[in-house]
């Protein structure tokens, strides 16, 4: 009985340290960087952006904010406060769902001769499993899409399953499978698309 009090405390906590962990997001805070627009001019100072909302701010003094449309802008780039690390972000043409092509907001994860990588984010809601109890709980995550951007400028997303590789590197797709399967890739990390990624890259170079 003991141990099992014992047991309802610890996943107890585990439930508030798991909500609480990741609360503040890179699209919460200003970052440091600067925004290229489309006329041509650069804006150095402070960025804040939104993906879901496909939105850019700008500010240089802190009181006065810009706001842009993906239209307005050809890239921006930041220093992220939150993973401590610089980010690249492009307008590119995409169609996305069914809708008309328009200017959209990348990440680019990687660049490569053959292929590129990129991807993009949006807060949901997430149910995972509490661990030592058969129970789940509900947080709210960063979730992402990734993209592969050929050469000729087509966007193709990937609905992270080996058989939509097949698709998207049809002309190296036995390749492609075995090199996942060797190297134990999870689909799911960003580390490991770019590793697929830098092989394609090589086998067409070959």
């Amino acid at each position: 009985m003991q141990s099992r009090i014992v047991t309802l405390i610890f996943c107890g906590f585990l439930v508030t340290a798991f909500t609480a962990h990741g609360q503040s997001y890179s699209t919460d805070v200003w970052h440091r960087g600067n925004l290229f627009l489309f006329e041509g001019d650069t804006l150095s100072g402070e960025i804040k952006y939104n993906m879901e909302n496909q939105s850019v701010q700008f500010t240089r003094d802190g009181s006065t904010v810009q706001a842009f449309s993906p239209r307005k802008i050809l890239a921006f780039e930041i220093y992220d406060k939150i993973i401590q690390s610089y980010r690249i972000f492009y307008i590119l043409p995409y169609k996305s769902q069914g809708t008309y092509e328009a200017p959209f907001i990348f990440e680019l994860s990687y660049e490569g001769p053959y292929v590129s990588l990129l991807r993009t984010e949006k807060l949901e809601l997430v149910v995972r499993s509490l661990p030592y109890m058969y129970s789940t709980y509900t947080n709210e995550e960063m979730v992402y899409t990734y993209y592969f951007l050929d050469r000729s400028g087509r966007i193709n997303e990937f609905n992270g399953k080996k058989s939509d590789l097949n698709r998207i590197f049809r002309d190296h797709a036995a390749e492609i499978r075995r090199f996942v399967k060797d190297e134990r890739l999870k689909l799911d990390r960003l580390d490991h698309l770019i590793k697929i990624c830098s092989h394609y890259n090589s086998l067409v170079t070959k």
